[in-house]
């Protein structure tokens, strides 16, 4: 991933590899938990933690409703 807060529209494709193979360029990648896009705006790590939270949410709540009655 590049990272870079340029406005300025250029290439951002750049060749890498490693052992001689082509490592493959993203523009997001999560690291210790914190998904971190390429202009590191944050809007990326909300939606993912908003997801989570709301299928934990949903998971307990099935068997807190077998025991609420």
């Amino acid at each position: 991933m590049i990272i870079s807060r340029r406005k300025r529209k250029e290439n951002k494709e750049i060749n890498v590899y490693l052992n001689y193979k082509p490592l493959q360029q993203v523009t997001t990648m999560k690291y210790l938990g914190i998904v971190i896009d390429d202009k590191f705006k944050s809007s990326k790590h909300i939606t993912y933690a908003a997801e989570r939270s709301s299928k934990l949410i949903h998971s307990l709540s099935k068997p807190a409703k077998l025991t609420w009655d």
